[in-house]
């Protein structure tokens, strides 16, 4: 029991800061949403933007910290720490070097491509944004080794706060760099590159004092045979393979989002083979899916991947110890917790999707209409957000005992699925069905992976995760009853903020003390447990 609280107090230290990285996110989001709204220079920076995030995933804090704290852990069970230290020392050795490499070869190819193709605007527009965003992959996958070691040393809050200060360098760069980079979007969008690459110097910069407290200098290596770092390499291949396949299809998202958009201006159709076809998309339509995925990946980073983050090093230590008990009560336990969250998450979103966006987007240049195709494409992408919460968790469990290749063989089939969905659904859903896609395929990788975990480690306790779902399901229908009532009797008012602020926080409000009060009639050991974990103090 008290290695479950320390799990929940440690997701309540990465909660609180995801909370107030959320809340910096969400504030960032709104001053771009009204400086740019759905425009052509704002796809270009979101395609620009999630392709060193593609190689953050899959160099930084996704394949690497995956391989690399279940066997850093083994090492601090098992071994002295200066061998542990020293494999510290050798796998940030030949990050660096790997990616130093990519980063130059990147920026030669953004230079030489405009001389051997012929772009066209909006093309041209993310090939140069991109010769500056390109070098924050470096910045960043530095930083995700860094908190991949003090998260397995148990240190959560300095690696959780990382986000804020890249949100802190977003908003200034909004605020007083774009301002002075141009007149026109095209030229104000480049402030904001300019911000993301000292927004990664600076989280790097927050990291190096408390690994030095922990004892831990970086001290350049060559001891590329170290046998850690083999077995990091052994369990990094599969993943980065998986997610390389699962990271390109998010980019792909964005590509067909670019790609099948309408032009500004230009033709209604577009060729092949010689048949016009008409754009299924109109411009804005990658705007929208970044601004619906942000409201989205509120609730699931302040609570989905806080739980993920602050459980895996509990999992790798009893993988370690060969603790199978403990580490499926720990299992059960967090899919029941991400499971409370994520259910009555998912319906909140729904409801409140159109509040949501009037509230936070909609002013200046972010009209009525990129509104509602905001809340569209939220409709869609909600359904998921418990399988996206509870997929973390699930993963992170297999990676723990060093099975890296499952969930990439899974993700990969999910990656098929996902862009079979995408290029049929955006014909009937236009870009609600590049969001609806991706949580039908979310749905389904949560289900499969369980499945499987189950038959690898024979996880017993199902029944206490049934019956928690179903309390958790009642409390939720009682949670929609009361707020789809209040949004019926809220004032529809002009645009006016007082107005907008209080059909969003009255029916939330309500919508809350219902869920939270049925869970407490119903006896919700969730609710226990997050009561507990948030009164108990870090030991």
């Amino acid at each position: 029991m008290r290695d479950k609280i320390s799990f929940l107090t440690s997701a309540k230290t990465v909660s609180l800061c995801t909370l107030l990285s959320r809340v910096l996110g969400l504030v960032r989001d709104i001053i771009c949403a009204s400086v740019f709204g759905t425009s052509l220079a704002w796809d270009a920076f979101v395609v620009a933007f999630k392709i060193p995030n593609l190689f953050r995933r899959l160099f930084g804090e996704g394949a690497l910290s995956a391989a690399f704290i279940p066997v850093f852990t083994e090492y601090l069970e098992t071994k002295s720490r200066k061998e542990a230290w020293e494999l510290v020392n050798v796998t940030g050795t030949l990050l660096f070097i790997i990616l130093g490499s990519l980063v130059v070869l990147a920026e030669i190819s953004f230079s030489i491509i405009p001389t051997v193709f012929s772009l066209n605007s909006k093309w041209g527009l993310v090939l140069n944004l991109l010769t500056i965003t390109f070098p924050y992959v470096l910045f960043i996958c530095m930083v995700a080794l860094a908190m991949a070691v003090l998260n397995s040393l148990k240190h959560f809050l300095i690696p959780a706060l990382a986000p804020v200060a890249l949100n802190i360098c977003w908003i200034m760069g909004v605020l007083f760099l774009t301002p002075v980079c141009g007149n026109t979007l095209d030229s104000k969008i480049f402030g904001l590159a300019i911000a993301i690459l000292i927004g990664g110097v600076i989280q790097l910069s927050m990291q190096l004092p408390v690994l030095k407290k922990e004892g831990i200098t970086f001290k350049p290596s060559l001891y590329f045979s170290h046998p850690g770092l083999k077995r990091i390499m052994a369990l990094m291949l599969p993943i980065i393979f998986g997610l390389a396949v699962v990271q390109i299809n998010v980019l792909m998202d964005s590509f067909i989002a670019i790609a099948f958009a309408k032009p500004p201006g230009g033709a209604e159709t577009f060729s092949i083979a010689g048949i016009a076809i008409p754009y299924p998309l109109e411009t804005g339509a990658a705007s929208v899916l970044y601004y619906g995925d942000r409201l989205i990946q509120f609730p699931l980073g302040v609570f989905g991947i806080a739980v993920a983050t602050a459980v895996f090093p509990f999992f790798s230590t009893y993988a370690a110890r060969k603790d199978w008990t403990n580490f499926t009560d720990t299992l059960n336990q967090a899919i029941r917790v991400v499971l409370f969250i994520g259910i009555p998450a998912s319906t909140g979103l729904i409801l409140l999707r159109k509040p949501l966006v009037e509230l936070f987007y909609e002013r200046n240049a972010f009209t009525a209409e990129s509104t509602y195709r905001t809340t569209v494409v939220i409709f869609y992408y909600a359904i998921g957000v418990w399988a996206y919460c509870a997929s973390h968790v699930i993963i992170r469990a297999f990676y723990s005992i060093q099975d890296t290749k499952t969930p990439v063989k899974v993700g990969a089939g999910m990656v098929g699925l996902n862009l079979v969905l995408n290029l049929t659904l955006i014909w009937f859903l236009r870009e609600g069905g590049l969001a609806l896609a991706t949580a039908v395929s979310a749905t389904i990788q949560i289900l499969v992976l369980f499945v499987l975990l189950h038959k690898k480690l024979n996880i017993t306790g199902h029944k206490y995760i049934f019956t928690s779902a179903i309390k958790t399901l009642v409390a939720t229908f009682f949670m929609y009853i009361t707020c789809w009532i209040m949004l019926k009797i809220m004032p529809i008012g002009n645009g006016e903020l007082m107005i907008k602020s209080i059909r969003l926080l009255i029916p939330l409000t309500t919508a809350l003390v219902a869920f939270f009060t049925v869970s407490f009639l119903l006896k919700s050991e969730e609710l226990k447990y997050l009561y507990t974990s948030l009164r108990r103090k870090r030991e």
